[in-house]
């Protein structure tokens, strides 16, 4: 099923001039509006997801907005909107305005500012605007173009929106600062970790932690090197060697259940490891602990 946007509104002095028209896909939705704008128009708007807002003819109505840490007095010609955050518009006089509205689903929309090396965690707190911004308004020309068309193919408009995307914070780069990274955020970290240490019994894929913080394996295990200095599966069998290391301070447990219940294949599997890490048979680890050595 494709994507769908939820967006509460609340207009004054701002109406429809045609019907809309809109391209949707799986990860996001493309809105074309042509508004008339009255005296004092004026809007406020909250979206469930994150949106792009160009636009592509103003007229003699420059669109203005306000709300999240924006310049109420700045000309805006490019919007960045993250979920949940509200803005307003309003227009210093009338006239007719064009705009493209992107919509993204935020998992999908945060998979791909991952890919890119950008801080999903920055950009979902904060909107961004931008007085010009050419090569983003082009980019949005064309998907209205596909959209105007009546029979839009989601391979491109999914293809021109990430493009879009893409340069809108690549435009925006001095104001985000912080959001450029190597490495991952406390809060991924900790959804890493805990998923690490909730599963370790069992066989847990790279893919797995990756697609818990949204993001792509390759990406995954990079940022995660750069954070931790040691790969995803390094971290995992260091947790299990040290949680068998607990398990072996009980005599009455086996090593070979110690083994399947800290996630290796069997005892030999265990001891391979255990012995890498500590330099001692998980029976040697235990008799040392016993006699108090």
């Amino acid at each position: 099923m494709s994507f769908r946007p939820a967006v509460t509104s609340f207009l004054s002095g701002i109406r429809p001039a045609a019907p809309l028209v809109y391209a949707a896909w799986d990860a996001g939705v493309a809105d074309l509006w042509r508004v008339e704008i009255g005296r004092d128009g004026q809007g406020s708007y909250t979206a469930r997801d994150p949106r792009f807002v160009v636009v592509l003819d103003s007229g003699d109505s420059p669109l203005r907005l306000s709300g999240a840490g924006l310049d109420a007095a700045m000309p805006v010609r490019v919007a960045y909107v993250p979920a949940g955050v509200a803005v307003q518009s309003r227009f210093a006089r009338p006239g007719a305005l064009t705009h493209l509205d992107l919509h993204f689903s935020r998992a999908c929309l945060e998979r791909r500012l991952g890919d890119a090396g950008l801080d999903a965690d920055v950009l979902t707190s904060r909107a961004l605007a931008l007085p010009e911004a050419p090569e983003v308004e082009a980019i949005a020309g064309l998907i209205a173009e596909e959209v105007k068309g009546g029979d839009a193919s989601t391979l491109v408009c999914d293809a021109l929106a990430t493009a879009l995307a893409g340069k809108v914070f690549a435009e925006a780069a001095p104001l985000l600062g912080s959001a450029r990274r190597g490495g991952l955020t406390a809060r991924q970290l900790a959804v890493v970790d805990r998923l690490m240490q909730d599963n370790m019994h069992r066989r847990l894929m790279v893919a797995e932690m990756a697609d818990a913080i949204g993001l792509s394996e390759s990406r995954f295990a990079h940022a995660y090197r750069e954070s931790r200095g040691q790969t995803p599966h390094r971290a995992l069998q260091k947790l299990r060697v040290h949680h068998a290391e607990q398990l072996l301070e009980d005599p009455a447990r086996s090593i070979a259940d110690i083994a399947i219940e800290t996630g290796f294949s069997d005892q030999a599997h265990l001891t391979r490891a255990f012995s890498a890490m500590t330099g001692r048979t998980p029976g040697a680890w235990r008799r040392a602990r016993l006699i108090g050595n």
